[in-house]
């Protein structure tokens, strides 16, 4: 297991416990993960996959809320991840202006 698939899970558990627990500093948490996340796990040939999966979570994430009993609990888990990819696709954004500027 390497140290991207690590970040993965990591992400993942964050995501997943923050929709049943309150977790302490969750939005700098899950931040500190999606930058990790973005810089590490994204190279160039992904970045596009990565931002238009960002951007269809983040359309998508409270979708599943009218479904009774589990619904809040799984718009909970997809805005959790949202905000991880979200912060994610800051740091490849900026990775790719980095590379732009440096060609």
């Amino acid at each position: 297991m390497n140290s991207v698939q690590i970040v993965r899970i990591v992400a993942l558990a964050v995501a997943v416990i923050g929709a049943f627990v309150a977790i302490p500093e969750a939005a700098l948490i899950m931040a500190i993960i999606g930058l990790v996340l973005g810089g590490m796990a994204v190279d160039a040939d992904r970045r596009t996959d990565f931002l238009v999966l960002t951007l269809a979570l983040a359309a998508v994430s409270s979708a599943a809320g009218p479904i009774p009993v589990v619904g809040e609990y799984v718009s909970d888990i997809m805005a959790n991840a949202s905000s991880i990819l979200n912060t994610g696709a800051l740091a490849v954004i900026i990775m790719a202006i980095k590379d732009r500027l440096t060609e």
